[in-house]
């Protein structure tokens, strides 16, 4: 398992204890890797990486690279990350370098191939708020999307199933909200896929659920 890390105070050597027990493989080319960027105030972060391959880093939005550090920044922290399957990628922002409230995210992804990417509060002056993420799954090659930024944010998304793509992007001022529930299994060449997109300075909220396969869902709510 490799890691990178900076902090503060007490913070980084509870992060070193955590990502030395856990995830870790005992072969470089089977090794889950770990690379995150920790600046302090109350974080808890528990993460779990069980079989091979997995990865947790910060490239979100694809550009950057798999060695790029998931950065937890700001206040009241709260990670629990775990991917139990092989294969499986978290790519993850919350908050920015100065700014965040609340968070609490919890991720996990029990099964294989399965590709999380989670930013919150990534414009420079944006924070994450009062936050609340998560995003659970259990199946194989599932991917969520959850873009987010702006003021209290809250978004749950829960997986059941295969070959499911699920994306929440929310901007600008408001509540945000949101919980996407999905169960049932697409496939390769036809995956089931949910995409929610909430703009404007007005508080927005959605419930999706979807149930079967060869679903597509498509819901925007604006000002």
């Amino acid at each position: 398992m490799k890691k990178r890390m900076t902090g503060r105070g007490s913070v980084p050597r509870k992060l070193l204890a955590i990502l030395v027990a856990s995830g870790m493989m005992s072969s470089g080319v089977h090794a889950n890797d770990v690379y995150i960027e920790q600046i302090g105030d109350n974080s808890t972060i528990s993460i779990t990486q069980t079989g091979a391959g997995n990865l947790i880093n910060g490239n979100v939005g694809g550009s950057g690279a798999n060695d790029d550090a998931a950065l937890i920044k700001g206040d009241l922290n709260n990670v629990t990350i775990s991917q139990i399957g092989a294969s499986n990628t978290l790519s993850m922002i919350i908050n920015n370098e100065t700014n965040g409230t609340g968070a609490t995210v919890v991720v996990s992804a029990v099964g294989s191939g399965n590709n999380q990417t989670i930013g919150c509060g990534t414009a420079l002056s944006s924070s994450c708020n009062a936050s609340v993420i998560r995003s659970e799954i259990t199946g194989n090659n599932n991917n969520t999307v959850q873009t987010l930024s702006g003021g209290v944010v809250q978004s749950k998304i829960n997986i059941n199933g295969n070959y499911n793509n699920v994306t929440h992007t929310a901007s600008g001022a408001g509540l945000h909200s949101a919980e996407i529930a999905v169960s049932g299994s697409g496939s390769s060449a036809s995956p089931n896929a949910v995409t929610l997109t909430q703009s404007g300075v007005s508080n927005k909220n959605a419930v999706i659920t979807s149930n079967g396969s060869t679903n597509t869902i498509s819901v925007t709510q604006s000002d």
